[in-house]
């Protein structure tokens, strides 16, 4: 397989996936599916394409079992048992399930209580029998995180209905993840690594291409959703000023990506972030300041 085909086989893979675990019952109560493939199933046509499942356990479900290793047996368990029976249910059977593991991330429970899996699955496909190195599918699933009045809605999946982010929590948390990829924050919670989260301003500038900022009550519904997302991570913001830290290297790093489509420049992105951040300022969002559990950084958050 080229490049181009590698991606193209993920795609068509997690898409049937996704539709397996749509289709399990005994999931519905464990995971709220968020990402770029919500995203991009909430605004319809043709969208960034994304190369991962991202999911939250739901607070519920990690109550009831707070038993890291006893999470992970229970997801892999039901991941096994969901993506086996629809892919011997499909005329013709293309996919046969070889193999589910789950990772712990980390590997020792984190300091702050984020402790995720990542879900990595292995398939057999019928239609590339003589293909060597057929590439793994993957899910994210995150730590429980508080949710607003307005985070969560059904989504229609190949004709079951899963719970998953809306738009507005989307938005929000895009707005998060950015911040959470900027220096300050990563030296705030020692966070290794230097990559800026480009992808989010991207994706954030096609929210407001459907949902302008005269859209009050929406960008409110973000704004309150941005708010428990950052509180939910110890994540500073005082307003454009720390969106726009090394902003050259944001620039850069969006430019030069190539798996952003090139139909929005990074000024029209930057643009939108600005219209966001100077609309939330006249709501009072700003600033947010949160400090980690140890009391040493920071002040409390505004309400």
């Amino acid at each position: 397989m080229n490049p181009a085909q590698r991606q193209a086989w993920i795609r068509e893979a997690l898409d049937m996936a996704f539709q397996a675990l749509a289709s399990w019952p005994e999931l519905r109560d464990k995971l709220v599916y968020k990402g770029g493939r919500v995203l991009a199933l909430r605004l319809g046509g043709e969208q960034r394409a994304s190369y991962d499942l991202d999911a939250n356990l739901l607070l519920a479900f990690a109550i009831k079992h707070p038993d890291r290793n006893e999470q992970a047996e229970m997801l892999r368990d039901l991941f096994t048992q969901a993506i086996q029976a629809h892919a011997e249910t499909q005329d013709p059977v293309r996919y046969e399930l070889v193999d589910v593991r789950v990772k712990h991330r980390p590997r020792a429970d984190h300091p702050l209580g984020w402790n995720a899996f990542e879900v990595v699955v292995k398939l057999r496909d019928f239609m590339n029998e003589g293909v060597q190195g057929l590439p793994n599918i993957e899910f994210d699933v995150a730590a429980p995180e508080e949710l607003g009045t307005h985070a969560v809605a059904p989504l229609g999946v190949g004709g079951d209905t899963v719970f998953a982010y809306t738009l507005e929590r989307i938005a929000g948390e895009k707005m998060r993840a950015f911040l959470s990829s900027l220096p300050s924050y990563r030296h705030k919670v020692k966070k290794p690594g230097d990559a800026v989260r480009a992808k989010d301003l991207y994706d954030v500038t096609k929210i407001l291409g459907v949902h302008p900022i005269g859209e009050v009550d929406f960008w409110k519904a973000a704004a309150e959703e941005f708010h428990l997302a950052c509180a939910s991570r110890y994540i500073d913001c005082t307003g454009i000023g720390t969106f726009a830290e090394d902003i050259d290297v944001t620039r850069s790093t969006y430019e030069t990506d190539a798996t952003l489509p090139k139909d929005i420049v990074f000024d029209a992105a930057w643009h939108a972030i600005e219209d966001i951040v100077r609309f939330w300022e006249a709501q009072r969002v700003f600033p947010l300041r949160f400090p980690l559990p140890n009391g040493n950084s920071g002040q409390p958050g505004r309400p």
